[in-house]
């Protein structure tokens, strides 16, 4: 820890001298928790709710930039102290220290990095690294990369790191290739094409965990897994007036597999498609997407398949709509790596302007679709419509309804009961301009669930002074419980307040939150219930 604080620290005195070649930016994040015991929704029975009574988690980035020298640095911190940040169902995590650092030069037509990196390769299929906080992801490759540019519209970049682990690294090296272009055919026809090979090459340690399991195994499913495992992915981008078209396939050889948790290791191979095609004009604009996953499960080691994200080397994105209103949000599927069809369609139409459609249609099922029993087979479908009018230029509306059959047992695992779960969500939404600073906005929600929560209603009234001070009240109400929820009906409330000074932002909130599935992108984890205070503060340099 030493060492790390030493080297923080000639890192910044080294920028701070160089202040007057170059710039210096940076941010910081800090949210705190505190927590208050609930029994009546669960939020209980954990160290936080019964002896910690409060976290903290922290982000300090420490950037430096000479263009006229072609470099880059950074540096951030970070800080968990009794989190829950990571897994919110496990005991507290504590931890500080260098979560990122990197050191980049240009020479000429070549970008040399070193330290943690993001990146990833076409959609992200074969290779994602990259960092959401919401959901507690960060899995940047710390390692060496080299980008090339060929000419203006060809480049070719290669990598070799391992995966990062919240402050350490799993043992595994990874290498990558990629090749990307443009290709212009006169004014209206483009092409971006580009290929990409992945190598992941197992350590001795998670071998040995992989090998002993399948020795563990009766012996006709015995078989021996390998060392390496290789990606590769094709992908083109066209562009074609109004009509645009990507495809993506890519192709996983053979490595140990589990199929479902619990079960034994299996030798398998693995493949994606991915395609949406696009059409859009003033007023109108429509996009179909189709994909299929067939035992896709890239991790940094077969071991690492707990969740979705534990270890994960690449993304698969999601075909559904990301809806982000409090109760049609409540159900959503994340993107499957063993077995996924799906289809999507999604429609905009403005036939005068300040009236706008919108339509969604998603569906997922296994691979295996039966045609005679299809319609009961599905794992997730979603209709959804929406009509936003600007009546004047202080009013607007928002209006709609949400269907969605969502397979509670399949993404939630086998305690998830029912099965099948049905629901209907209609909409409200209004939002008034007092004048050029004031704002006032409602949501007024309503949904039936009854084979799981039963009926809610959600409401909401937020007031805004643009662009220092926000204020909102809600209340989600489980008026009418579910058979197989608790009989009582519960209330859950949310007051929030944020204060904007230049680039300062501070926030407080009360929240009550209920049990549920968090998605963002199609990656997914289980929220508990949550009772008590959160505050934090946002800022930029």
């Amino acid at each position: 820890m030493k060492k790390i604080f030493t080297f923080c620290i000639l890192l910044l005195f080294f920028s701070l001298s160089l202040n007057a070649q170059g710039y210096i930016s940076g941010d910081l994040e800090l949210r705190n928790d505190y927590y208050v015991k609930d029994t009546a929704i669960g939020a209980s029975g954990t160290n936080h709710y019964d002896d910690l009574k409060s976290s903290a988690d922290s982000w300090l980035t420490l950037n430096y930039t000479n263009n006229d020298w072609g470099f880059r640095t950074g540096i951030r911190l970070d800080m968990f102290l009794n989190s829950r940040f990571h897994n919110p169902n496990n005991d507290a995590y504590t931890a500080f220290g260098v979560g990122r650092w990197f050191i980049e030069k240009d020479f000429k037509k070549m970008t040399l990095t070193g330290g943690h990196f993001y990146d990833q390769f076409g959609s992200g299929i074969a290779f994602r690294a990259y960092e959401n906080r919401f959901l507690g992801i960060d899995n940047a490759i710390f390692g060496v990369k080299a980008k090339y540019q060929l000419n203006d519209n060809w480049f070719v970049k290669g990598f070799v790191g391992v995966r990062k682990n919240r402050l350490s690294f799993y043992k595994p090296i990874i290498k990558g290739l990629n090749i990307e272009g443009y290709i212009p055919i006169g004014d209206k026809l483009t092409l971006s094409p580009g290929i990409g090979v992945l190598n992941r090459t197992m350590d001795e340690e998670s071998m040995s965990v992989v090998a002993n399991a399948i020795n563990a195994s009766p012996l006709e499913t015995r078989f021996v897994p390998k060392y390496n495992t290789y990606v590769f992915t094709a992908y083109n981008r066209l562009n074609a007036g109004n009509w645009t078209w990507f495809i993506e396939g890519a192709y996983k050889t053979h490595e140990a597999i589990n199929v479902a948790l619990g079960q034994a290791y299996q030798d398998k191979a693995g493949s994606v498609i991915y395609t949406s095609l696009t059409y859009s004009k003033k007023g109108f604009g429509i996009t179909g997407q189709f994909k299929r996953t067939d035992n896709f499960q890239f991790r940094t080691s077969p071991e690492d398949n707990q969740t979705l994200i534990k270890g994960a080397i690449n993304f698969i994105p999601p075909i559904n709509r990301q809806n982000s209103l409090r109760l049609p949000a409540r159900y959503q599927p994340a993107s499957q790596e063993i077995q996924e069809t799906a289809l999507s369609l999604d429609f905009t139409y403005t036939p005068i302007k300040g009236k706008t459609f919108n339509f969604s249609f998603s569906e997922i099922h296994k691979n295996d679709i039966n045609l005679k029993t299809y319609a009961l087979d599905n794992l997730f479908r979603e209709l959804y419509l929406d009509f936003e009018w600007k009546i004047s230029k202080k009013l607007k509306t928002l209006q709609g309804f949400q269907f969605v059959q969502y397979n509670q047992d399949f993404y939630e695992g086998p305690a998830a009961l029912p099965v099948d779960v049905q629901v209907y969500s209609p909409f409200f939404e209004l939002s008034y301009k007092i004048d050029n600073k004031k704002s006032i906005r409602a949501e007024l929600q309503y949904q039936s669930a009854k084979r799981d929560f039963g009926q809610w209603l959600y409401a909401l009234v937020e007031f805004n002074i643009a662009p220092k001070f926000s204020v909102s009240v809600s209340d989600m109400w489980n008026f009418k419980p579910g058979p197989n929820k608790s009989s009582k009906n519960e209330h859950y409330y949310s007051v929030y307040t944020s204060y904007t000074q230049d680039q300062h932002r501070f926030f407080v909130s009360y929240v009550r939150q209920v049990e549920g599935i968090v998605c963002t992108g199609g990656i997914c984890r289980l929220e508990p219930a949550f009772n008590g205070v959160r505050a934090g503060i946002n800022t930029s340099f």
